[in-house]
């Protein structure tokens, strides 16, 4: 029912009981002007009355808290009263009797009765229908203005504080970190100011005490939050992690289709090796037409850990159409075919095949991604050859030592297929 209906509907039976009491008032005041008035007083009183403990009973939210203690008496004195008093009760209505007799004491009687629950009835029903519900929402807005100015002035200082492709999730932070260390250090500097964690702290002490934070709030929370997994040491990693991980629910709660927070979730649930749900969110965002192209070279790192090195390589490929130039989905390649490599000579128990083509095909990738990004050899030459990484079955195969730049060894077992 929509609100305009609402509102005739409550018109109309507001005009029914006047124009009802009207006509009921001049026939029981048979006409006489002191009869009429009398039980208009009674009748309005009884009516206020009602309204008072209609209001009392239906107390919500702040007013429980406030006026419970005396609805709990309220109650206990119309129940005292009612046993004790009765004679006092019939005493006070009959002041407003006309003259004496039965039945002007009915009459007085009659109209106490009706008008106290037809006061009673129009408050509850009105509070519970309509006020209470106005209210809850007034409280929301509310918290939520209360919750976002708590924070509201430090947004400002690290908005200019903090560059707005950091807070908008344009940078990569990964990158700055590993390959521009001047700028990391600068970042790190920011992120982890007094400014900043005043406007951490202060945005998680209004979520405790049940306030709305708005969407601006939430989500450069997430984005600090996230950000400073990368510059967390390994022991610590995890733990903040968890928390960027609940502060982007958080903004995905409220901004479902949001696809750098899907990211980022994805992101964090990958640093707490959660990988297979990590490539589940970005397999569903993938096939939705919002999903950006850098998607599939995401899908090509992340599958390398769930053992799906065939779909690593193919969105690498894909990926890798799109941007010709770039070389991160060329070492994703590189680093399937070395692990459907490594994982041949487990199964045949040999140390090396010459004549594999995952082995010709790793080697070739590899290569081709290095003469992008030249720096990175000294990643793939101290990190992936490391056990149970990608390149570990290479550290003695003599291609894969010239290519990365290690001595060759004495003795290598060349052992052929």
């Amino acid at each position: 029912m929509s609100t305009e209906s609402e509102k005739n509907r409550w018109r109309n039976l507001a005009w029914i009981a006047i124009i009802t009491s009207i006509i009921w008032w001049s026939v029981a005041g048979q006409w006489s002007l002191r009869r009429t008035v009398l039980l208009v007083a009674i009748s309005l009183a009884s009516f206020m009355v009602g309204c008072v403990v209609g209001f009392l009973f239906t107390s919500y939210g702040e007013e429980a808290s406030t006026l419970g203690k005396i609805r709990d008496g309220l109650i206990g004195g119309i129940l005292a009263l009612t046993i004790t008093k009765t004679s006092a009760i019939t005493a006070t209505l009959a002041v407003f009797a006309a003259g004496p007799g039965p039945s002007e004491f009915a009459y007085v009687a009659s109209a106490a009765t009706v008008y106290f629950a037809f006061g009673f009835f129009l408050m509850f029903f009105g509070r519970e229908l309509g006020v209470n519900v106005m209210l809850a929402r007034s409280r929301a807005e509310r918290a939520r203005f209360e919750g976002t100015g708590q924070a509201g002035q430090i947004t400002q200082r690290i908005s200019l504080a903090l560059p707005a492709s950091i807070l908008s999730g344009v940078d990569d932070v990964d990158e700055i970190v590993q390959f521009r260390k001047s700028e990391a250090e600068k970042l790190r500097t920011l992120i982890y100011s007094s400014d900043v964690q005043k406007f951490l702290d202060d945005a998680a002490d209004a979520l405790k005490t049940g306030a709305n934070l708005d969407w601006d709030v939430v989500s450069k929370v997430a984005s600090l939050q996230y950000y400073r997994t990368y510059f967390e040491k390994e022991e610590d990693k995890f733990c903040q992690a968890e928390c960027a991980s609940t502060w982007i629910v958080r903004a995905l709660t409220m901004n479902p289709l949001h696809v750098d927070f899907t990211v980022k979730y994805a992101d964090t649930l990958s640093m707490m090796e959660r990988y297979e749900e990590a490539v589940a969110v970005l397999e569903r965002l993938d096939r939705t037409p919002e999903a950006p192209a850098y998607i599939k070279q995401w899908l090509g790192f992340f599958c390398l850990f769930v053992d799906r090195e065939d779909d690593a390589i193919r969105y690498s490929e894909e990926y890798h159409k799109l941007f010709p130039t770039e070389s991160d989905s060329v070492f994703n390649m590189a680093s399937a075919y070395a692990q459907k490599y490594c994982a041949e000579l487990r199964t045949s128990g040999k140390t090396q095949d010459r004549d594999s083509e995952n082995r010709r095909q790793a080697l070739d990738k590899l290569k081709e991604a290095l003469r992008g990004e030249p720096d990175y050899v000294e990643t793939v030459r101290n990190k992936w050859t490391q056990s149970g990484a990608s390149f570990d079955c290479f550290l003695h195969d003599p291609d894969f030592r010239s290519l990365v730049d290690l001595p060759p060894e004495a003795f290598t077992n060349t052992t052929r297929a």
